[in-house]
């Protein structure tokens, strides 16, 4: 079995970067709907060297992948580091926790995206080059959406903005529920309709 991490690492007035990483698994906080972050899981050390960022949120999205029979086989989920995320004094707001909250459901909104996408086709073993490819695109949308994010809400300063992205993202994770629900009863009621 093969993982490959993924990360963004997202500040208040920083450019995000991609960056390969490990983890330790009691660090980290796979995305959970009724869990949100709190202030006591940004426990990396602050970067006091550069006075413009107040905040670093760094969450990624991990994949397992396998070759089972003849099909690659996968599975992806969308993660927060602990020890790789903090925030300064000064950012210690519930304003700023929200800004970095939505940074984090910014990619489990792409985790969904991907997962939906790569449903549509079977993959078999030899083509994780395409695979690989399906998913590179994906990242670098979801790099371009978190620095959108950032850019248009001015690093959370921007309030109307900021309340804007909040409802856009939480109506979009919102709408990718109800889809899964439809299709899990769909798929239900084909199994009684079957008589299966």
């Amino acid at each position: 079995m093969k993982a490959r991490f993924f990360s963004i690492a997202v500040a208040l007035f920083s450019m995000a970067l991609f960056t390969n990483s490990t983890q330790r698994p009691n660090e980290i906080i796979y995305w959970n709907s009724n869990q949100k972050l709190s202030l006591e899981d940004f426990k990396g050390k602050p970067d006091f060297t550069d006075p413009y960022i107040i905040a670093m949120t760094y969450s990624g999205i991990l994949f397992y992948t396998e070759c089972d029979g003849y099909e690659l086989k996968y599975d992806v989920s969308s993660y927060f580091d602990k020890d790789e995320s903090w925030v300064k004094l000064e950012a210690r707001t519930p304003h700023h926790l929200q800004h970095e909250q939505l940074h984090f459901d910014i990619t489990e909104l792409y985790a969904r995206r991907l997962k939906e996408r790569l449903s549509e086709e079977t993959f078999y073993c030899g083509e994780e080059e395409r695979f690989n490819r399906l998913v590179d695109e994906f990242l670098a949308n979801w790099q371009s959406e978190q620095h959108s994010y950032d850019l248009e809400t001015h690093y959370s300063n921007k309030h109307d903005e900021q309340r804007a992205w909040e409802a856009k993202i939480t109506s979009e994770l919102a709408a990718h529920d109800h889809a899964h629900h439809d299709h899990n009863h769909a798929h239900k009621h084909d199994d009684f309709v079957n008589g299966e």
